[in-house]
């Protein structure tokens, strides 16, 4: 067993890959948690911030249940690590690059 068992156990048979609605689903709670803090509307909602900061703390978080950070990575079967290190090379990097980072976001996809 993975050292974060899901507390969801039973949404789906282990020993198969979930169903393409349930990816499809963590892979929209992945998608949002990522636009709120590459691209957040600031002129059309005053809440940004609060958004950009939410899905900071929902990167980090290490809870684990229906929708949590790390129930998104079982389901899509990614590493944690690997996005939080996609995460802080994002935020320390400058204008440019954070830039061409959001791009490559533009065609991210999770094979089903």
């Amino acid at each position: 067993m993975k050292a974060y068992a899901l507390e969801s156990d039973g949404l789906y048979p282990q020993t198969k890959k979930p169903d393409s609605s349930l990816r499809n689903l963590a892979l929209g709670i992945l998608l949002q948690a990522l636009r709120d803090i590459v691209a957040p509307k600031k002129a059309s909602n005053k809440e940004w911030e609060i958004w950009r900061q939410d899905a900071l703390e929902w990167f980090f978080s290490e809870e684990c249940y229906p929708g949590s950070f790390y129930w998104v990575c079982e389901v899509l079967e990614m590493k944690p690590k690997d996005l939080r290190t996609w995460l802080h090379t994002y935020k320390r990097s400058g204008q440019e690059r954070k830039r061409e980072m959001a791009k490559k976001l533009i065609r991210f996809q999770i094979r089903h």
